[in-house]
């Protein structure tokens, strides 16, 4: 997993405590980078393992934290028959829980603690280790090297994240040997920017800190002093999140009054779980929410000088780490106009001749500042900018169809034709006589339709009334005839 990656020439001395301190120790070129070169070397196994942790962390599943390996003392790097002893950290491991312990990728033992004993260390003990227990799952891994130089650059054995405290020391084969410390980065003498005695510290590390460190010193050698160099140790600060991006949910263009919604993303490390990120939202350099733990941001409404650039702010509770995200350019867009309708009175746009005409421009939908113009079909020019427009005394020349346009900086919206027609005297009172005929052609035929129907009912009655009496009489008739065969014939007297 993450590691503090070493890397030195893999030539050994001829000598176990002599020669040049740039030479490596015999027992540490088969697990360290070869040179310079490959200074910043990639374990493949960590990569995937943290791209697998960032794929399940996206799905939503449930991940088992990793356990976190470390050493005491911290540092990678010791002498030969020193002791350290390291101890597996989990969410779930306590002391007495039983832990697996792996030395370059091979079993090495179950302990029934979570701690695991190095002492009187030898060439042996140098590589990798990791350790593993339930409820977690393997730990990130941390190099041992120990060596048999007179000289050595002590660096964490545990990975450093930005913000956190980055601790390096020169030591001596023997205490109290060393005078004139000095510390290097990258070839650069710093040690009158971070040192204090044998011990280099930075409190606050960077990304930028990442590089290749060594130390020199005098040290004591029979009678004399000998200026003597450590190994080149390669230290890599890592990212405790990615640099955040603001996205906006919906568009970087929304429509004035519609909600914005926000969203500052950025990805944790997984070997960094519980660190708490707090969130600061800008607009226009301003200040928007924040800091808060949260990374989403609303605003319910928006109008026209929201429009700006957008970004966040991920940082760290103590503001040790602190990163900026791109600006995001957001234009506020005016709705569109829409639903423009036009009124004329008098009403059905005709007037006689000499009165006045009105005709209205209204809108259903738009925001902002509407700006209106007035055209008549078949001709270029704007008779007016205003919403309403009049003509005060019509004349036979303003005949023709009418329109208004409305726009708020978009594309102009435009009314439906109305018709205008101006009626002169002489044709007003043409049209009033012929209404009037018109009407009483209508009054003569209705009045001759209801001549017709009177006569006709009329005609019809006569000959109701004979069939009505000519039955009567028949039954009359009918009716005699049987009272008379009803009386008994009397006897002739005798």
């Amino acid at each position: 997993m993450l590691a503090v990656v070493v890397c030195s020439p893999s030539k050994p001395p001829p000598y176990p405590y002599g020669g040049s301190s740039l030479r490596a120790s015999p027992h540490r070129g088969h697990h360290l980078c070869a040179g310079a070169s490959k200074a910043r070397c990639v374990d493949v196994r960590m990569a995937v393992s943290r791209a697998l942790l960032l794929l399940a962390q996206a799905l939503g599943l449930a991940v088992a934290e990793m356990a976190l390996l470390t050493t005491d003392p911290p540092w990678s790097v010791i002498f030969q028959g020193e002791s350290v002893t390291l101890r597996c950290q989990g969410p779930r491991v306590h002391g007495q829980q039983p832990t697996a312990w792996y030395h370059n990728n091979k079993l090495l033992e179950h302990t029934k603690t979570n701690t695991y004993r190095i002492q009187n260390a030898r060439y042996k003990e140098n590589g990798r280790y990791k350790c593993q227990s339930s409820g977690s799952t393997s730990s990130n891994s941390i190099t041992l090297s120990v060596s048999y130089d007179l000289l050595i650059l002590q660096v964490p054995s545990h990975a450093v994240f930005e913000g956190e405290l980055l601790q390096m020391r020169c030591r001596g084969w023997k205490a109290g040997s060393l005078a004139a410390v000095r510390y290097y980065k990258d070839g650069a003498d710093i040690t009158k920017l971070y040192s204090s005695a044998e011990q280099l510290s930075i409190p606050h590390a960077k990304t930028h800190h990442s590089g290749r460190y060594h130390c020199s010193a005098d040290m004591h050698s029979y009678l004399s002093l000998k200026k003597r160099e450590s190994q080149h140790l390669y230290v890599s600060i890592k990212e405790l999140f990615t640099s955040p991006v603001l996205s906006v949910a919906s568009s970087t263009e929304p429509l004035e009054g519609s909600p914005l919604n926000l969203s500052c993303t950025t990805q944790l490390s997984p070997y960094r779980p519980h660190a708490v990120l707090w969130y600061l939202f800008y607009g226009n350099s301003t200040v928007l929410r924040g800091p808060t733990t949260s990374s989403e941001y609303q605003m319910p409404t928006v109008g026209l000088m929201d429009t700006g650039f957008y970004s966040c702010v991920v940082r760290t509770k103590s503001s040790g780490v602190r990163k900026w995200s791109p600006q995001v350019l957001i234009t506020i867009k005016r709705v569109p106009v829409s639903g423009v309708s036009l009124e004329v009175w008098p009403q059905e746009g005709q007037v006689m001749e000499g009165q006045r005409l009105v005709l209205h421009c209204s809108v259903a939908v738009g925001t902002g500042s509407i700006s209106f113009s007035w055209h008549r079909e078949g001709s270029a020019e704007v008779l007016g900018r205003d919403r309403s427009y009049e003509i005060p005394s019509t004349q036979q020349s303003d005949n023709g169809q009418y329109y208004c346009m409305a726009s708020n900086g978009d594309s102009p919206a435009r009314s439906l034709l109305v018709k205008v027609t101006v009626v002169g005297a002489s044709s007003l009172f043409c049209n009033s006589v012929r209404a009037l005929l018109l009407l009483a052609v209508l009054g003569i035929l209705l009045l001759g339709v209801v001549v017709v129907h009177v006569l006709t009912a009329r005609s019809r009655e006569p000959k109701g009334m004979e069939l009505r009496t000519l039955m009567k009489a028949s039954a009359s008739v009918v009716l005699q005839e049987r009272m008379f065969e009803a009386v008994p014939a009397r006897a002739p007297r005798k």
